[in-house]
């Protein structure tokens, strides 16, 4: 299913993003109850898939004219490449700077609560989810589960279909309501 070249570079991003979100699950548990931690995570990862859909559609997608992203973004060798798993999971010189901004906004707008370490916990469990499913999809021709079917159609609509559709991954509602499915 998943070869050698995809753990590559999926494990790296696996150990410290695994470490990050501990840290902060642990950093919310020792201030507030799980049943409190745990709906803030949700709403976390429920955030990350926003992320996930504005950056693809606005930042790996840009208007024609603007060549920000196809001058200096690996997304469109991504796209010329779908099966190429180098070029599917995201380097750690690219995510951890962002990483990084998202814990600096989650950090102005929590006033440093420790109930943002759930929700960045809850960001980071997103984004995992996301380059392993990503990576699943364009290792394999179908789904190893079949719940995973729509969003396995969805993301192979948006690479041989029409790139300028279909942007979420990992959920497709945003498509949905954005007009983009």
């Amino acid at each position: 299913m998943l070869g050698w070249r995809f753990w590559r570079t999926f494990l790296p991003p696996l150990a410290v993003y695994g470490a990050i979100i501990s840290a902060n699950l642990l950093w919310a548990l020792r201030h507030y109850k799980w049943w409190l931690v745990v709906p803030v995570a949700v709403g976390g990862w429920v955030f990350w898939t926003l992320v996930e859909y504005l950056l693809h559609r606005f930042g790996f997608h840009e208007p024609p004219g603007k060549t920000t992203a196809q001058k200096y973004d690996i997304h469109w060798i991504h796209h010329r490449l779908p099966h190429d798993p180098t070029h599917i999971v995201t380097g750690l010189g690219l995510s951890l700077p962002l990483a990084a901004a998202f814990f600096g906004l989650f950090w102005l707008i929590g006033g440093g609560n420790p109930l943002i370490g759930a929700a960045y916990a809850g960001l980071g469990v997103g984004y995992l989810w996301y380059e392993f499913l990503h990576g699943l999809i364009h290792a394999s021709p179908t789904p190893p589960w079949k719940f995973l079917r729509g969003l396995w159609r969805h993301h192979y609509w948006h690479h041989f279909r029409n790139p300028e559709k279909y942007y979420g991954v990992t959920t497709r509602w945003w498509d949905y309501l954005f007009g983009t499915a």
